[in-house]
């Protein structure tokens, strides 16, 4: 046991000394790789723990026995994964899961539906925009803004397409737009010489803690959205009487990056159609009301911690962290209409900060060496002194905006994801699967290759 609390020790030390390096970010991520294969590879080998492509799992036999106890409302769980099939599919769930959908689910279904695509989307993509500043992530909503001017058609365009096919048909028509984009752009490049395809934007981007994401948020939000995710479908395929055969959390060397829960897949295909879509969309609805939900939680503490926020200039460079400037010389700062002030060389000048007065020297350029930028306490990336405060609004963020977007693209009929099996259960022509999760999985790739030349 202390043998594996050093070895985590060590492993940590290493990922932390990485995160320090002076090195972009996908240097970063490849050293990080490097090093939780290593510490797993150890996991596995030296200390017996069972594994699967290079994770380790940790099983336990509690979750199968919670998921037991949650199976036992079957009514409740078997209607939530109904609605989520109208939340998934629209108009398209009363044909292809004609069955099991009624007008019970559907109208709570198409409420759901238009109220994440309109206040829970947006506010995620706000939420994950600030957090990664990623280039683009409205590919769905983007794609058709970009097709007209009108504001009104575009609206049009976008409620005609939810209420047809939910938030499969838009990501579908997202992924395609964006997909021809991107197509374009490498035509370009590669036959006339252009330089299109570096100036255009991902439609995706890998979402990775300590990288791209603060690493104990990320990682705490992560597990909510595979836990939410795993224990929806276990809870559906006990209901549908197949065994679940062991459960747990899952880690990447040393960190955990979700549960896990492992039915047995043989008597799942086995069961009738309506059931295994149940036990496939559970997944996605799960993540999408969790993000409901979640939705109101960031929302109600955003308001109730009003008075915790500081606006100011917040100084990263030059002083203690966590300093907010208030004035400068009795001048109080404007953050909204903020520009460089000019000092005057080799004079003293009195911050007002949150830390209290703080003297300082300008240089013979009139320099003091601070670097910061403005922070608004109304807005969506606000500055919280107190260091849990900021980390449980994080936390939260995060965790609203990745079950979004993991509901939303685990719909999608990309191969190995919920969606593709939905479709082959639901759609009895394979030629017609085929061309529609193969031609997802192409338009899929599309949306990235833009990251192979940034």
């Amino acid at each position: 046991m202390i043998a594996i609390l050093l070895l985590v020790a060590l492993a940590l030390g290493i990922f932390y000394w990485i995160l320090q390096l002076d090195v972009s970010g996908m240097i970063k991520f490849a050293l990080v790789m490097v090093e939780m294969l290593a510490i797993s590879h150890i996991l596995i080998k030296k200390y017996n723990l069972p594994s699967e492509l290079g994770l380790v799992l940790v099983k336990s036999r509690k979750g199968i026995e919670l998921i037991d106890s949650l199976a036992k409302h079957e009514k409740i769980f078997n209607y939530i994964a109904d609605v989520g099939n109208t939340i998934s599919y629209g108009l398209l769930s009363i044909v292809l899961m004609k069955k099991t959908t009624t007008w019970k689910t559907f109208i709570p279904g198409i409420v759901l539906l238009f109220f994440l695509t309109v206040f829970v989307a947006p506010l995620s993509l706000e939420v994950i925009m600030s957090i990664v500043k990623m280039e683009t992530v409205q590919k769905a909503t983007g794609a058709v803004s970009a097709l007209t001017d009108n504001p009104s058609i575009a609206l049009i365009v976008v409620c005609g397409v939810l209420l047809i096919g939910g938030m499969f048909l838009l990501m579908l028509f997202g992924l395609v737009y964006y997909g021809f984009v991107v197509l374009n752009a490498a035509i370009s490049t590669l036959f006339f010489g252009s330089d299109a395809i570096a100036q255009t934007a991902s439609g995706g981007a890998l979402l990775l803690p300590g990288i791209n994401l603060p690493f104990f948020e990320g990682v705490a939000a992560l597990v909510v959205v595979l836990a939410v995710h795993e224990v929806s479908h276990a809870i559906l395929s006990r209901i549908a009487k197949v065994p679940i055969l062991s459960s747990g959390i899952v880690l990447f060397g040393v960190i955990p990056i979700g549960a896990f829960v492992e039915p047995d897949e043989k008597k799942l295909a086995r069961v009738e159609d309506s059931r295994q879509t149940r036990v496939l969309i559970a997944g996605p609805t799960a993540n999408l009301l969790t993000s409901i939900v979640l939705f109101f939680v960031f929302f109600g503490f955003y308001l109730a911690t009003d008075t915790y926020r500081d606006e100011g200039l917040l100084v990263v460079s030059g002083m203690e962290y966590g300093t907010v400037i208030y004035g400068v010389n009795g001048q109080m700062v404007d953050v909204y209409n903020y520009t460089p002030m000019n000092l005057t060389p080799n004079s003293e000048v009195v911050f007002t900060t949150n830390k209290g007065e703080i003297t300082m020297m300008t240089n013979a350029s009139g320099n003091v060496g601070l670097v910061g930028y403005p922070v608004y306490k109304n807005s969506i990336k606000p500055f919280y002194e107190n260091w849990a405060l900021g980390f449980i609004y994080t936390t939260l963020g995060l965790s609203m905006a990745l079950n979004f977007i993991v509901g939303t693209v685990n719909i999608l009929p990309v191969p190995m994801f919920d969606g593709s099996r939905i479709i082959q259960i639901n759609v009895k022509n394979t030629t017609i699967v085929k061309v529609i999760s193969y031609g997802a999985l192409v338009f899929f790739a599309l949306n990235f290759l833009p990251l192979l030349f940034h």
